[in-house]
């Protein structure tokens, strides 16, 4: 015999089941509509000159790479989460300089990884998320998402290598569990170069003279050139190249860097070929020549100058930074 009270309880469990049968997973969690995924492969083989310093970068994409977006509904009853990162966890390593490097498959090679997930890039690798081994996990509101497609890779040197096969863990964008965001890497080959350059400094500072405002006249104006060079200690038969890269204004103008009213803005810093006419494309490979004797020394000459590369100028001071690869063959 069924008690009233009894029968008012078994009414009410069978009437829960369902109702609850016929929630959507989609109104609880996101909803995906549509993901991105890309295969990067590195240039094969990378050769890793024998002069690179514990920290060194082997290999930069030099800005953002990747396409498209995807778009996902995070509208559910429940709090939404985003996670990022490697999967499978590799660990970390310190090296000088560099935050976020993690290893690979090969010793002695590690990996910086960053995500933007606008397709508004930041100017610099670490203005988007470093990906990290430990996935973060963040809470994220209700809303539609279209997470964009663009990473920023670095390969960085860890420690001694040897020649072999670069291979790494992907990093995966999760939108409580839809897949929106994938970078894959495919397997690579290293070649480590005994022969090679060392440069006479790691770090080399030029100095222009102070310039008056006075000097520029519009978009293209120029004072106060400098001509200097980078030596180098060089093996005997290397051919050797170079390209420089930095934040450019222009083509060949590094740009000021930017956050204080004391600095200069509306002029930057030209590098011109050792003709002094010829401007220097940044990004660009030059060849410099072949070390035709042990221990030849060889220079990269240039010439800096400040330029005007807008309208509007406000003095101050001017500060950038390049950077300079070598390259072996």
């Amino acid at each position: 015999m069924i008690t009233p009270s009894r029968l008012l309880m078994y009414l009410l469990v069978v009437a829960l089941f369902p109702v609850m049968g016929v929630v959507s997973p989609h109104a609880l969690g996101c909803s995906l509509k549509r993901g991105q995924s890309t295969n990067f492969t590195f240039p094969s083989p990378l050769h890793v000159p024998r002069d690179l310093p514990i920290g060194g970068v082997i290999y930069d994409t030099h800005g953002w790479i990747g396409s498209g977006d995807a778009y996902v509904d995070c509208m559910g009853l429940f709090q939404h989460y985003i996670g990022t990162g490697f999967i499978s966890g590799p660990s970390e390593v310190k090296v000088p300089g560099k935050t976020d490097v993690y290893a690979t498959g090969l010793p002695g090679v590690g990996i910086r990884v960053a995500w933007s997930s606008s397709l508004d890039t930041p100017a610099h690798m670490e203005g988007g998320e470093m990906m990290r081994s430990a996935r973060r996990r963040t809470p994220i509101p209700r809303n539609h998402y279209s997470p964009a497609q663009r990473w920023w890779i670095q390969l960085i040197k860890t420690g001694t290598i040897n020649s072999g096969v670069l291979s790494m863990n992907p990093v995966r964008i999760y939108y409580d569990d839809e897949l929106t965001n994938q970078l894959t890497f495919l397997s690579s080959q290293v070649v480590f170069q005994k022969r090679g350059c060392v440069a006479t400094g790691a770090t080399q500072e030029v100095k222009l003279q102070q310039s008056n405002i006075g000097q520029f006249k519009g978009v293209g104006s120029t004072a106060r050139p400098r001509i200097f060079s980078i030596d180098l200690d060089c093996d005997e038969g290397v051919n050797v190249s170079y390209r420089i890269d930095g934040l450019p204004a222009t083509d060949s103008v590094l740009k000021n860097v930017t956050g204080s009213l004391k600095l200069a803005s509306g002029i930057g810093v030209q590098l011109l070929q050792s003709d002094g006419v010829q401007p220097l494309l940044l990004g660009q490979k030059y060849v410099l020549g072949t070390a035709d004797r042990p221990n030849s020394d060889m220079k990269i000459e240039l010439q800096a100058r400040y330029y005007q590369f807008q309208e509007q100028i406000r003095p101050g001071l001017i500060l950038t930074t390049a950077t300079v690869t070598l390259y072996y063959e």
